[in-house]
């Protein structure tokens, strides 16, 4: 716990400086701690994928950023002393202890517990590539995993700190947890005092979360890590239209938040419908200079990951086979990304059998209906009743005559087509739970906010009723499940160092005289030795390009 806090209070320093200098090149103005964090993170996020490119992430990248945080700290000295003087009432108050209580609570979670699988399988050891190599052409032929290629697993390498400390920490998704929900607290303070409570309803959302998830707040997994950024752009957004002056340059931050996220998984992708709004505003008001600005801000953070991409994968987007651009020796075989991506699908649907992705919706949707357990059931039927309520809150404000607010229809196009494409594509819960999240908080945010009156408002009143019985089960479950690991797990030895990643049983493989290891048995590609993958079939057909493990891997 003692090694978590002191790396969550020195990622806060490193973040917030990089956020206050790169807002203050897009904006000279003062903005909310929140934003600087979140800019810090996309910031230190893209320059690693960039470094990444051309070396490891190790000592060196880590003191040029450190000197590059030192630097706009300087020159933004007076920005930084106003958050001082702003913050530091709330940290010397009753409430700054119930933050410190938090942040040991999240610690406590981040320090032990159990990883995600895909952790296991292959985020772990993404991030050993990172620190040992930056980046390896074709890594994807040797584990089809590595072609996925999330930004966030950047900025983990970057803060894994193995160069100084010998050993991995992973402690990111922990403070993305704790930042995310201290913002959620803190807003929700006011609750009493606000007219409109669909903001506090999304940041309920992220408790709601964070609950879900806080067993495995030491694995850096990328869904967590999306869905949070997914929360975060989703409440902000809800913030500045209700609790703000709807100021468009938070919007336009927003949208770059929201390119940001689908570099960290592409089921996200739909939040870039977001940019609708402030591209229109900017366009009527003939904001050019804004407008290119915003542009170039979003070219910057798309084009690391996708260099990364083809460099990765020989693909431009992983694992779309439609954008066939490149012919080049590293490139993953067609039939490979087709087989990777049928069984996305296949699993999402809980078919578990590749011949069977072309079932049609009347067919496979029953099986996975089955496959969901009762308190999933509870919580999709919370998001068909917020869909109604939703639909139902609209009815009203058109029948009296009320304009429909063009920031939020953008809201609700993002939200839904988010979530149609997870069901259409991979209706894993775990990829789209932030969306389903939203519609619920949203919806009985909206209804919260109305007037009360007529046979309208008794519908809807009793719509929002049975959709908070609808989720109590999922909260119920997981209020359980984090119990139970408290007691399980309040003797484990970790109240100073972090437990560290799980070591699978490994074997090796030499080619062309270099090592390559593979799992033997356990689902565990260890991050502790390197180059390695899940599965020997993926190795066995693949080879190095060159006599190196730098000159990349492609397909025998």
């Amino acid at each position: 716990m003692g090694a978590v806090v002191l790396s969550w209070v020195y990622m806060f320093l490193i973040c917030v400086l990089i956020g206050v200098g790169a807002l203050r090149l897009v904006r000279n103005r003062q903005f909310a701690v929140t934003l600087y964090l979140a800019a810090g993170i996309v910031g230190i996020t893209v320059y690693g994928e960039i470094f990444s490119i051309f070396a490891k992430i190790g000592m060196a990248a880590h003191m040029i950023l450190v000197a590059a945080a030192l630097v706009s700290g300087y020159y933004n000295r007076n920005t930084i002393r106003r958050l001082w003087h702003t913050y530091r009432p709330v940290l010397c108050s009753w409430e700054g202890f119930f933050y410190c209580c938090f942040v040991l609570l999240i610690a406590f979670f981040t320090s032990r517990g159990e990883f995600h699988t895909d952790t296991n399988i292959y985020h772990a050891a993404a991030i050993r590539i990172y620190e040992e190599y930056g980046l390896v052409k074709g890594i994807g032929n040797l584990q089809l995993h590595y072609a996925y290629n999330s930004s966030y697993l950047a900025f983990a390498s970057i803060f894994s700190l193995k160069w100084l400390l010998g050993s991995s920490l992973h402690t990111t998704t922990g403070f993305l947890e704790t930042v995310m929900c201290l913002y959620a607290f803190h807003g929700l303070r006011e609750f009493g005092r606000h007219n409109n409570h669909v903001t506090d309803m999304m940041r309920i959302g992220i408790v709601l979360y964070t609950l879900v998830n806080v067993t495995r707040s030491m694995s850096p997994a990328t869904d967590y890590a999306t869905m949070f950024f997914a929360l975060f752009i989703v409440t902000a957004w809800c913030e500045n239209y209700f609790e703000k002056d709807s100021d468009l340059t938070i919007y336009c931050l927003l949208t770059l938040a929201a390119v940001f996220a689908v570099t960290l998984k592409f089921s996200s992708g739909l939040l870039g419908l977001l940019g609708l709004y402030p591209a229109w505003r900017l366009i009527r008001e003939r904001r050019w200079k804004e407008s290119a600005i915003c542009f170039l801000c979003g070219c910057l953070i798309l084009c690391p990951f996708l260099v990364r991409n083809y460099l990765i994968s020989g693909w431009l987007l992983y694992p779309f086979e439609k954008i066939d651009l490149f012919n080049v020796v590293w490139k993953i075989p067609e039939e490979y990304l087709v087989h990777d991506a049928n069984q996305i699908k296949v699993w999402g649907r809980c078919l578990y059998d590749v011949d069977k992705v072309d079932w049609p919706l009347a067919k496979w949707l029953p099986v996975w209906w089955e496959h969901q357990f009762r308190y999933e059931k509870m919580l999709l039927g919370g998001v068909l009743l917020g869909m109604l309520l939703q639909l139902l809150m609209v009815g009203m404000r058109l029948y009296r005559k009320q304009k429909l607010r063009p920031q939020l229809v953008v809201l609700h196009l993002a939200v839904w087509g988010n979530i149609l494409v997870w069901f259409f594509v991979a209706p894993f819960i775990r990829y789209g739970l932030a969306f389903l999240i939203a519609v619920v908080m949203l919806a009985v945010g909206d209804y919260l906010s109305e007037r009360k009156q007529g046979l309208c408002s008794i519908v809807a009143g009793s719509l929002a009723f049975c959709i908070l019985v609808s989720i109590s089960p999922y909260w119920d479950q997981y209020v359980t499940e984090t119990g139970v690991f408290v007691k399980h797990n309040l003797r484990e030895p970790y109240y100073i160092v972090q437990k560290d990643y799980d070591r699978g049983s490994m074997d090796s493989w030499e080619i062309n005289g270099n090592r390559v290891y593979f799992s033997t048995g356990e689902e565990i590609n260890s991050y502790h030795v390197f180059p390695g993958t899940c599965y020997k079939p993926m190795l066995e057909r693949s080879t190095l390009i060159g006599d190196r493990i730098e000159d990349g891997f492609r397909a025998k």
